[in-house]
C-alpha cells in the first residue's frame, strides 16, 4: 500500500531494513549476486536491507501490480544504484519459471497476507488506492473469508503448493521472510487475518530449516539503544523481533 510518508515511515522501513540486514549478514557469509523478492507492495524495507550489504548485484522483483513494479523500479534505483533490477509482472505461481536456477537470497516482508486477500478478492493494489478506505475494506474481507472455509482452504493451500514448487525447482540457499502483525489487526480491531495467515506461514515454514532459538538471538536489536522506549516494548519484543513471526534458513533436502 502507498502512503504519503513522514520521518515514523521512513523510520520504520529503515528499522525492518535492519533485522533482515542483521539475518542475512549472520546467515549468508559468501558474496551476494542474485536476489529474488516477493511482493514488496510500495515499501523499500528490503531495498534498505539490501543497501546495508553493499548490494551489487541482480534482484528479481514480483508482484502483479504494474503500479508496484513502477514504483520499485524507480525507488530501487535510487536506494540500490549498482544493482540490475528485473521487474517480474506476474502471479507468484506464474512467476517462477522465470527466475534463475540459483538463487542466492529468497525474500519476502510480511506477504502472505497480501496473496491470501489479494486472490480472494482478485484486486491489486493501486497507487490511487485510498489507504482509510482499503483497510476498511480489507478488515471487512477477512471477516468474510473467516467464514468462507472452502475458499481459505482451496487459496492457502495454492500459496502453500507454489512455495514448495519453487523451492524444490530452485537452487535458493537462504530464505529469509517475516509475517508479523499488522497495526490495523494487532491493535485489537480484529484476529481473523492472523488465524488465516498464521497457518499458511507456519506450514511454509515447515519446508525450512529455520532455527528460532538462534533467530531470536539475532533479533535480539535496538537500534536508539535499550532503553528507548519505541523499539523496547512488547509490540516489538513479541511482534516483529520475535522468531515465531520469520523463515530464516535454508530449505530441507526431502523436498
Amino acid at each position: 500500500m502507498k502512503k504519503n510518508y513522514n520521518q515514523a515511515d521512513a523510520e520504520w522501513e529503515w528499522y525492518i531494513g535492519q533485522l533482515y540486514s542483521k539475518l542475512i549478514k549472520n546467515l549468508f557469509i559468501k558474496r551476494i549476486n542474485c536476489v529474488v523478492e516477493l511482493a514488496p507492495g510500495f515499501r523499500h524495507k528490503i531495498a534498505d536491507a539490501l543497501k546495508e550489504l553493499d548490494f551489487k548485484g541482480t534482484i528479481y522483483v514480483i508482484d502483479n501490480s504494474s503500479d508496484v513494479l513502477t514504483y520499485v523500479k524507480k525507488k530501487y534505483k535510487e536506494i540500490l544504484p549498482e544493482a540490475k533490477i528485473i521487474c517480474i509482472d506476474k502471479s507468484f505461481k506464474d512467476s517462477i519459471k522465470y527466475l534463475p536456477k540459483k538463487i542466492d537470497l529468497f525474500l519476502s516482508n510480511h506477504s502472505i497476507d497480501d496473496l491470501i486477500i489479494s486472490t480472494y478478492s482478485k484486486e491489486k493494489y493501486s497507487i490511487n488506492t485510498n489507504n482509510e478506505l482499503l483497510n476498511n475494506k480489507l478488515l471487512k474481507l477477512w471477516e468474510q473469508l473467516y467464514n468462507d472455509h472452502s475458499s481459505i482452504k482451496e487459496i492457502t493451500n495454492e500459496i502453500y503448493d507454489s512455495f514448495k514448487e519453487l523451492f524444490k525447482r530452485k537452487n535458493i540457499e537462504l530464505v529469509v521472510m517475516s509475517q508479523y502483525q499488522s497495526n490495523s489487526y494487532f491493535l485489537g480491531n480484529t484476529n481473523y487475518m492472523n488465524k488465516i495467515v498464521d497457518k499458511c506461514f507456519n506450514r511454509i515454514k515447515q519446508l525450512t530449516n529455520t532455527a528460532d532459538k538462534r533467530i531470536n538471538k539475532l533479533l535480539d536489536f535496538y537500534p536508539f539503544g535499550i532503553e528507548d522506549e519505541r523499539y523496547n516494548g512488547k509490540y516489538l519484543i513479541n511482534n516483529t523481533q520475535n522468531a515465531i513471526n520469520w523463515i530464516a534458513g535454508t530449505i530441507k533436502k526431502e523436498l
